[in-house]
């Protein structure tokens, strides 16, 4: 009795445990935590604005015109530690290089994330100054991505993109 009831217990511990470690199959990003996946939450741009262009009118277009992603609130839901791991899991192919980490700036009641500048002179320029370097590694034979920032993220807002040609929609953390 005492050894099927061990068995029992040991069978159900390592199942347990494998259950932790399998992969997620659901589509979704996921952070990788010590006890298994945590599934993220998708945060959507509130809205867009431009700074600058005052600035950009004197100087007869030298001086460029800068545009912002805006999101709700000061900070995100999910906290993380300083080199979270993502699991990206899609029903389509998403190429490795379509993933960014953009680092928020703070503002008073809501986050930013620039979008762009333009110039009179230089046309427009897409990028952002705040990326943070990935590695992105496609797991064998599917649609899943490991996510992985290159170096421990210091304390602040964040945003991963895994589709950059839907704009700014991404899953944001932050990182105390």
């Amino acid at each position: 009795m005492k050894k099927t009831l061990l068995t029992i217990v040991l069978t159900l511990v390592s199942m347990m445990a494998f259950a932790q470690t399998t992969t997620p199959t659901l589509a979704g990003l996921y952070s990788q935590t010590a006890s298994g996946y945590a599934r993220m939450e998708q945060a959507t741009s509130s809205g867009f604005k431009t700074h600058g262009a005052l600035k950009a009118g004197f100087s007869y277009g030298i001086a460029k015109v800068k545009g912002d992603w805006l999101y709700r609130g000061t900070h995100a839901e999910a906290q993380l530690s300083s080199r979270p791991t993502f699991i990206l899991v899609s029903q389509i192919d998403v190429s490795t290089q379509a993933i960014a980490l953009i680092r928020f700036d703070t503002k008073k009641d809501h986050r930013e994330a620039q979008y762009c500048e333009a110039g009179v002179w230089s046309g427009v320029t897409e990028e952002n100054k705040n990326t943070v370097p990935l590695t992105v590694t496609r797991l064998p034979n599917s649609n899943t991505l490991t996510i992985t920032p290159t170096s421990d993220l210091p304390a602040g807002e964040y945003l991963l993109i895994a589709d950059q040609a839907k704009g700014y929609d991404g899953y944001d953390f932050a990182v105390k």
